[in-house]
């Protein structure tokens, strides 16, 4: 159970009156900011048994360690090695939000990623909101409101989460050192969830070591069959890395552009720079579209062999920056 909320996210309980409570809410923001946080603490808190502003952390349903155990709680994902939510996961989960509640008291209903539903799953959505069952609660989130159809944001309480200020972050993120908090809330965007997670997966020597392999590619042309084959074996995060490549490609641009920014990320703004006065700023675009595209691919888990394409990519870098001492 989530024993405390954030203050940004705190300031929407006060939105909540349990006495008279809207059967569905939506929250929408930005990816990381903490919807996810709020949905599970509003699904606590409108499980539990007593009657207060908080989950008394007392009563069965608060003892239940984890939501995903709870009988009354559901969450609707997509499922493994499906791109969207189908219409047949919407039907099972209705047949089960019409049978009593098993605690006797309410049911919780949880749809991350609201955008995630196809068209026919959203009708049905859309129908069980307009005669919901009784005692049913919905928590639906979304990183995308602009995508979610007029007719389900008009049947919801409507919660926007704010990003914090970044000293705000760095104040929630008191337990790490400021100096590696701050360089994780420059690299995620100010997303305090996903600087967190940042800093707890150890992420922050994932970047060093990019950008070690990065200007050993592009300043010493090195190896680059090596550096591949290494990233390949870290899979966790090739795809990081790959955004990661996009992004300095994209700040030499920006420096090209504009000759007055002098700082866009201070630990690859010398590679940045370097590529924007050395490279062609045309070529630089092809690969950034050629960079974005093997991330597109690689997100998508497809069969291809992701060795042989991270090298292609790898050989596309160096051949069109000529930056390695093989075309010079």
């Amino acid at each position: 159970m989530i024993d405390k909320l954030p203050f940004w996210l705190e300031i929407h309980l006060k939105s909540f009156n349990r006495q008279n409570m809207h059967h569905a809410s939506l929250i929408s923001g930005r990816k990381g900011v903490g919807k996810k946080e709020l949905a599970q603490y509003l699904s606590t808190l409108f499980l539990c048994n007593e009657k207060e502003e908080r989950p008394c952390g007392k009563c069965y349903s608060c003892k239940i360690s984890e939501l995903n155990n709870h009988p009354d709680f559901h969450e609707l994902i997509v499922l493994e090695n499906k791109k969207l939510i189908g219409i047949a996961q919407i039907h099972e989960l209705i047949n089960k939000l019409y049978e009593s509640a098993f605690l006797g008291k309410n049911k919780v209903v949880v749809i991350p990623n609201l955008e995630k539903i196809t068209i026919d799953g959203l009708n049905a959505i859309l129908k069980i909101l307009e005669e919901p069952p009784t005692n049913t609660f919905f928590f639906l989130t979304t990183d995308f409101l602009n995508q979610i159809p007029l007719t389900i944001r008009s049947r919801s309480f409507d919660i926007k989460v704010s990003t914090p200020s970044i000293d705000d972050t760095l104040n929630w993120l008191g337990d790490y050192s400021k100096d590696d908090s701050l360089r994780a809330i420059q690299l995620t965007n100010n997303l305090p969830f996903a600087a967190k997670a940042f800093l707890d997966n150890g992420l922050l020597k994932t970047r060093k070591e990019f950008i070690k392999d990065i200007s050993g590619i592009i300043k010493e042309g090195k190896d680059i069959t090596t550096i591949s084959e290494k990233w390949i074996e870290e899979a966790v995060s090739l795809n990081l890395k790959i955004e990661w490549m996009s992004q300095i490609l994209s700040d030499s641009v920006r420096f090209n552009a504009d000759e007055a920014i002098e700082n866009l990320n201070e630990d690859t703004d010398n590679i940045s720079k370097y590529l924007s006065n050395n490279a062609n700023i045309h070529k630089i675009h092809k690969l950034i579209s050629k960079t974005n595209s093997l991330w597109n691919l690689f997100s998508r888990e497809t069969n291809l062999r992701k060795d042989y394409q991270l090298n292609a990519l790898f050989i596309d870098w160096e051949k069109h920056l000529g930056i390695s001492k093989k075309f010079q």
